[in-house]
């Protein structure tokens, strides 16, 4: 038989205070469950908790807000956090053969001196069409870096897709399915 908040006075545990176990502690207190957090690590948050390096302090992960980012956003204003959002012009580059290159706007991407303009083309075929395609289980079973590899081609690959997967997840690349990718322009896209 399943439960709801009004059949009467539960108690629950969560376990990992990361940003889906605090939300889900919070959701279900607001419903009037009484909830123990169990948190491994010092301070709430997992990922987007930050940690300290020397006199630096560091996010653990990169992470980003997007205007698009609806619910993280409410969120943040529910937790009384919406003064402290800065929004901001953002710029894109892209570092190869020893060199920084601007790829911010439409020109830039252009002229970028790695890639031909067959690769450009094709790159940016890829972003629209992935932006554009329906999620699907499939996602999960094919490697990310062969699905670009058939999208975009093996030299825009090796030069772009391979480089931007390899800093991002390290040496888990290898292992991510395409619907990582997938998900990442989707949100990205959204947010143009």
């Amino acid at each position: 038989m399943g439960w709801t908040a009004t059949s009467g006075p539960r108690r629950v545990a969560v376990v990992g205070g990361g940003m889906l176990g605090a939300r889900l502690a919070w959701l279900l207190a607001d419903a009037g469950v009484a909830v123990t957090l169990y948190e491994a690590g010092p301070t709430l948050g997992g990922l987007v908790a930050p940690w300290q390096v020397g006199d630096l302090t560091w996010d653990r992960l990169y992470h980003v807000i997007l205007l698009s980012d609806a619910r993280t956003r409410a969120l943040v204003e529910a937790l009384g956090l919406g003064d402290r959002l800065r929004f901001g012009v953002t710029r894109t580059g892209f570092y190869t053969d020893g060199r920084q290159h601007s790829m911010s706007d439409a020109l830039e991407f252009l002229r970028f001196p790695p890639l031909g303009l067959t690769d450009k083309l094709r790159l940016g075929g890829t972003i629209a069409a992935v932006a554009r395609m329906p999620a699907g289980p499939w996602l999960e079973r094919v490697p990310v870096l062969d699905f670009l590899t058939a999208l975009s081609g093996r030299r825009t690959a090796e030069r772009i897709w391979r480089p931007l997967l390899q800093a991002k997840l390290g040496d888990e690349h290898a292992r991510a399915p395409a619907a990582f990718i997938h998900a990442t322009i989707q949100r990205m896209y959204a947010a143009r």
